[in-house]
């Protein structure tokens, strides 16, 4: 595919399916109606300027493209640093503009879950707040020493969550689990248990969150949105693949316990849809 065969297709899937692909580009470079047909088939070149509007207006990276067919190049955008609660905080922040970013319309993620994925602790349970404590726990250095039963959750992180969860929610979504996705979870309320920052009656009120979890999750997956893999072999790293239409157009590599490096346009974001759908495939199978 061609550099401006690329940047077309990036562009027509940013626009609304209530407009017309034509006049919209036809809007943002001010051009005729005529003008933007030939640039959509190929009979014109877009110019330096008009491919940099395109990327604006569709909310994409221009060097992302560039670098899409190198074999030994993926240019990749790392999550900020945390390493506090207010950092923590612009973390979703951060999410829920990407969430959005990504638009709604024939969005489907494939998740390689290692750990129960975020958005199921997205929630007012005693588990989602231990969850949020175990990642600043590790990351904060003011955390430590600090036992569970201490710490609180600012109420703008908690109305933060559930819009991202929202978003989250409205996606097609494919996770593929083994037995580490629930055991992960387990050998934490064990660690922190065993370590004096939570006593018993905590651990057994998080074990029970994290069976209602596992009953909810089996009930979202009565809705055709919403499907879960079990692969008994494949080792789980949380990488994701977002795929729109069809066509992979981001990729996230597990980096830190939250953090990420976010990929687009580039070969490493096609060998990773590559190796999960090969993956995703052979579980139907």
């Amino acid at each position: 595919m061609q550099v401006q065969e690329m940047i077309i297709e990036r562009f027509r899937e940013s626009v609304p399916k209530t407009k017309s692909v034509i006049q919209h580009l036809a809007d943002v470079l001010e051009i005729s109606y005529d003008a933007a047909y030939r640039r959509i088939q190929g009979k014109a070149k877009l110019e330096i300027e008009e491919s940099m509007k395109l990327a604006k207006a569709g909310q994409f990276s221009l060097d992302h493209i560039m670098t899409a067919q190198q074999d030994l190049t993926a240019l990749g955008t790392a999550t900020d640093t945390i390493n506090s609660i207010n950092s923590l905080e612009k973390y979703f922040k951060d999410m829920e503009t990407n969430l959005k970013a990504a638009g709604k319309d024939d969005v489907e993620w494939i998740y390689s879950a290692k750990d129960i994925p975020v958005f199921h602790h997205f929630n007012d349970s005693m588990l989602g707040r231990f969850k949020i404590y175990v990642w600043l726990h590790l990351l904060d250095d003011t955390m430590e020493g600090k036992r569970f039963a201490d710490f609180h959750l600012p109420l703008s992180i908690k109305e933060q969550i559930k819009i991202n969860k929202s978003l989250f929610e409205q996606f097609k979504r494919v996770e593929i689990w083994n037995d580490t996705t629930i055991s992960s979870s387990l050998q934490q309320i064990h660690f922190y248990h065993e370590a004096g920052y939570i006593d018993h009656d905590t651990a057994k009120v998080l074990c029970d969150d994290l069976r209602e979890l596992l009953k909810n999750a089996a009930a979202d997956l009565l809705q055709e949105s919403y499907n879960i893999y079990y692969h008994e072999l494949l080792l789980m790293s949380n990488n994701a693949v977002v795929r729109k239409k069809g066509i992979p157009v981001a990729g996230f590599v597990t980096m830190t316990m939250l953090g990420y490096i976010r990929f687009s346009g580039s070969n490493i974001l096609n060998r990773m849809n590559d190796f999960l759908i090969t993956r995703y495939d052979n579980l139907l199978q």
